[in-house]
Parts: structure tokens; C-alpha cells; sequence
């Protein structure tokens, strides 16, 4: 085995229940050459404390202390200090097993990958799903890309992967509150000529309705949209045998977008009047596809069809829709 250095990213806010189990985790590893940076983006808690204190008892542990700024600007953070030749992500919830990366490790030399992909366990509270594969699976770009894009066994995360550094040279995290990792995942996987997916379970992510990406304010729904439409916009063109799946993304989170309209105060819907009249005409150009496309019961496809006309009535009658479906299975559309 070889001895390349994974330099391994945590950004941490808020995260003192959690965190001491996720660094147990990570600095339990079997591979050893691992150089763990811990940003602690302006934590209110003693997560900060924590930091310091597993640095103080680790030299392979360094702690940056920054004021809030996002988990984006964290990411940008870490990734600035990193010096392996691998990176790997983990989130401040979430726990590893103990032999992850020497696993991907030994598989990225042995296949000479540019990205290994692990099985994974979702623990919610009280079951665990796993999400992966009964055997290895070598992918190209193409294929690996056809799978991100699906975000089922290949999730826009970038936790349960490891990286070949080079990937991230020109890769910067945009400044969004949410969903920054599927704003850059996609550029990662079209640099990488061979993915290798592995069918050992190697990363732990932990669901639950504090989880950034389990939220559907109005916020996260807008920045879905926006970072669902830029990556349409970059890979329709090169990568057309996939518009029509990326463009169904995009309809489905204006449909998110159209169903909480009325449940946001006025001065803030006022703020995106254009964009919602810019995302109208997208979706009167594309719902007959998503319609096609997507997994949805029958409320998300009455909302898509909505969703060509940014007006009161529309946002009204799919406010409805949603009222009713939150009724039946507690959550938004």
C-alpha cells in the first residue's frame, strides 16, 4: 500500500452532541498518514473547545477558527490548507468505519481512480438503509456522471467519496447557504476518466429534520432551483443524452418553489418577483419532459403543471395541494 497523504475536511458548527463520535471516527482510522483539518465556522456551542482539544492531543489535527460565514466558505477554507494527495469529506454528525480509508485508498491505487465512491448506511431513527452496491463497479465519465445526476446510489455529496486532489485545483464552493456540494460535484466527476464504486459500507450519514439538506424553507427551495438551472446550463450541451434529466431537476424544485409560495411573508416573495417569472418560462419549455421524467405521485405532477405560470392562481392551487398533502404524510411536496 502506498503511503499517500488524505487530507480529510470537517466543517463544524454547532455540532457538540455530535462531533466527538464523528472524530473518534476519523482519527480511528486504520490508515494512518491522514492530516485532519477542522473548520470551526464561528460554533456558539463548544465545538470549538472540542477542536482544540483533540488538536492538542493529535499533531495530524489542524483547527481553523473562523466567524460564520457557511458551510461553502468552510469547505473553501479547508480546502486551502489541505496538502494530501487525496481529499476526503466528512460531515460533523455524521461517523465513519474504521477501515474507510485505507479501503478506498487501496482501491483508488489498485484501479488508478480519480474518485472512489463507498456504500453507505443512512441511520435514521429507528432503521438504517443501505445505499450501495453488491460488488465493484468501474465506472467512466459518462457512466459515473449518469449516476450523480440520479442522486440515488450516487448522492451530490461529498462525504462517502475520496478524491484525487488535482480534481479540486480549480474548484471553488459558491456562496449559497445550501446545497453548495451539488454545485460542484458535477465538475469534479467530468474531470474524473474512472470512478470505482465499492460495495463496502464505509460511511455513516445521519438523517435527521436538522439536516440542512431535509429542510424546505424558502430559502433552500430558491438556492435548489438556481444551482439545479447553472448545472442544466453547463452540461446540456456537452452531455445532451442528460438534459432532459437535468431539466426535470429543475422543474421539480420550481414546483417546490410554487407549493410554500403563500406560506412566505410578502416582502420576501417580493424579492424574487423576476426570477420567478425567469423560471416560469424555463418550466412552460420543459414540464412536458419532466412530467415524463420524474417520480412523482399525482400532487407533484399537478404542481409541475403549474409551475409555467408564476401568478397568484397558480401559487394559490398548489399551496393547496401541498396543504393537503402535508396533511396526509407530514411534510411539503
Amino acid at each position: 500500500m502506498c503511503n499517500a497523504k488524505i487530507s480529510v475536511i470537517i466543517p463544524v458548527y454547532n455540532r457538540e452532541k455530535s462531533l466527538k463520535k464523528c472524530l473518534d471516527s476519523v482519527m480511528g482510522q486504520t490508515y494512518k498518514n491522514l492530516e485532519t483539518i477542522l473548520v470551526d465556522d464561528g460554533s456558539k456551542d463548544s465545538s470549538g473547545v472540542i477542536c482544540d482539544e483533540y488538536a492538542a492531543g493529535d499533531s495530524r489535527i489542524k483547527v481553523i477558527h473562523q466567524q460564520n460565514a457557511g458551510v461553502a466558505a468552510a469547505r473553501n477554507a479547508g480546502l486551502a490548507m489541505a496538502t494530501g494527495d487525496y481529499i476526503g469529506w466528512v460531515d460533523s454528525d455524521d461517523w465513519i468505519e474504521p477501515d474507510m480509508y485505507e479501503c478506498m485508498l487501496d482501491n483508488a491505487q489498485k484501479y488508478e481512480a480519480d474518485i472512489v465512491v463507498c456504500s453507505r448506511l443512512e441511520q435514521y431513527e429507528n432503521r438504517s438503509i443501505f445505499k450501495g452496491w453488491q460488488q465493484t463497479k468501474i465506472l467512466d465519465t459518462e457512466q459515473a456522471l449518469g449516476l450523480l445526476l440520479q442522486d440515488d446510489i450516487i448522492k451530490n455529496y461529498l462525504w462517502d467519496k475520496l478524491w484525487r486532489r488535482e480534481l479540486f485545483d480549480n474548484i471553488h464552493f459558491p456562496d449559497v447557504p445550501i446545497f453548495e456540494d451539488m454545485a460542484v460535484t458535477y465538475k469534479l466527476f467530468i474531470q474524473a476518466d474512472r470512478v470505482v464504486c465499492l460495495p463496502e459500507h464505509g460511511y455513516n450519514y445521519l438523517f435527521h429534520t436538522g439536516n440542512l439538506t431535509a429542510d424546505s424553507s424558502w430559502l433552500s427551495c430558491i438556492t435548489f432551483y438556481f444551482v439545479a438551472k447553472k448545472r442544466y446550463d453547463e452540461l446540456q450541451k456537452k452531455f445532451p443524452q442528460f438534459a432532459d434529466l437535468l431539466a426535470c431537476e429543475c422543474v421539480s424544485a420550481a414546483a417546490g418553489i410554487w407549493a410554500i409560495y403563500y406560506s412566505v411573508p410578502y416582502n420576501e416573495r417580493q424579492i424574487f418577483n423576476l426570477q420567478l417569472k425567469e423560471i416560469g418560462v424555463f418550466c412552460k419549455q420543459h414540464y412536458r419532459i419532466a412530467l415524463q421524467k420524474a417520480n412523482m405521485g399525482f400532487g407533484g405532477r399537478l404542481v409541475m403543471r403549474l409551475t409555467p405560470y408564476a401568478k397568484w392562481w397558480a401559487f394559490a392551487l398548489t399551496g393547496l395541494v401541498n396543504w393537503l398533502y402535508k396533511l396526509k404524510h407530514g411534510r411539503n411536496l
